[in-house]
């Protein structure tokens, strides 16, 4: 919707699913009859600026349970070592351009993580378990490694990366980690 191309997006209302036909109809749309449909998401409403769910409620719009944001995890901490890591790779440049030392980059660091975090980014199946095992992300050029609990998540590692051992990269960007 911010660039001009050939693809349009259009937020419409689902009136009925037919499983039999494997047909779904539309209604409220933007569209001209005969339009092609490539592609379906569903409507996520926190990712509307000035998200609030009193607003939503009000305009008749269900969300399926799966989509809910409300499966987010309670909580998340950082061990002593996380933190300390956190700040000794953010001091080195580690984190460079968005979370340097001159611009209050540790709290901004620290709480994107949390966010991303918050949101359990571990496989679908994985969700809602509990387990000890350990998880990791990529973080600017930090690995985060994690545990979840049943509601919550505890950050303990921050861990450098060396991307010119293990990676392939695609313009500049590194695209497979082979971390073992």
């Amino acid at each position: 919707p911010h660039r001009p191309n050939n693809i349009g997006l259009s937020l419409v209302k689902v009136d009925c699913v037919d499983k039999k036909t494997r047909r779904l109809y539309i209604s409220a749309l933007d569209l001209v009859n005969g339009t092609p449909v490539y592609d379906i998401k569903p409507y996520v409403p926190w990712d509307v600026a000035g998200f609030s769910g009193a607003f939503h409620d009000g305009l008749g719009i269900k969300v399926p349970e799966w989509v809910r944001q409300d499966d987010e995890l309670q909580s998340v901490t950082f061990s002593t070592e996380a933190q300390e890591s956190l700040n000794f790779y953010l001091l080195r440049g580690y984190l460079a351009p968005l979370y340097t030392a001159d611009n209050g980059g540790y709290d901004a660091a620290r709480k994107s993580i949390m966010d991303v975090l918050a949101q359990d980014p571990r496989g679908v199946k994985k969700r809602g378990s509990s387990s000890n095992d350990t998880y990791r992300l990529i973080f600017c050029s930090v690995e985060i490694e994690f545990v979840v609990s049943a509601t919550s998540v505890e950050v303990v590692g921050v861990n450098c990366l060396d991307f010119d051992k293990a990676t392939t990269y695609v313009d500049g960007v590194p695209l497979i980690m082979n971390i073992s």
